[in-house]
């Protein structure tokens, strides 16, 4: 097992990750439709267009939406390199079963030659907050969206020290 921050395990023989198939399209947006409280700017047109690049996850039930940036992107005073990946959306579709964490470790192991992995939640979303930080995830800003209304955090994993930011 290799540690990537303190409380942060993930298993170095971990199996590959099950990308989303267009197929499956319809049970990953039902999960989304389950959680639309939490998601309720994600539509299935994004989602399909995200499967077809392979920026999709579906394994075990869980759904991560991720990217890696192509380019240096500032958000809010933070500035993050090029070659970091975001995770845009992560949702279980059985909360509480443990799957989230299974694959969530996996996904972050995969990251072999990458520095940082960064997401961001709102504020007010104190079971994700509380998941990522037993993650290993740490807040390093703040953000906001709908022209301030919705606060939220930055965080971020670092995975890799000896990998040099592009």
């Amino acid at each position: 097992m290799k540690s990537l921050q303190k409380g942060a395990v993930v298993n170095s023989t971990a199996t590959s990750l099950q990308k989303a198939t267009l197929t499956q399209s319809v049970v990953v947006w039902d999960i989304f439709k389950k959680h639309r409280s939490i998601f309720p700017h994600i539509r299935n047109d994004y989602l399909k267009r995200q499967i077809v690049v392979d920026n999709v996850i579906f394994d075990r039930g869980v759904v991560i939406v991720n990217n890696e940036y192509k380019r240096k992107v500032k958000l809010n005073k933070k500035v993050f390199e090029k070659g970091t990946y975001i995770i845009h959306q992560i949702v279980n579709s059985v909360r509480g079963n443990g799957n989230a964490t299974k694959v969530l470790k996996k996904f972050l192991n995969s990251l072999t030659n990458v520095r940082k992995c960064i997401l961001t939640v709102r504020k007010s979303n104190l079971v994700a907050r509380k998941f990522y930080e037993r993650m290993g995830f740490k807040q390093v800003d703040t953000i906001s969206w709908s022209n301030k209304t919705i606060k939220g955090i930055i965080y971020e994993i670092i995975l890799n020290d000896n990998v040099i930011d592009a």
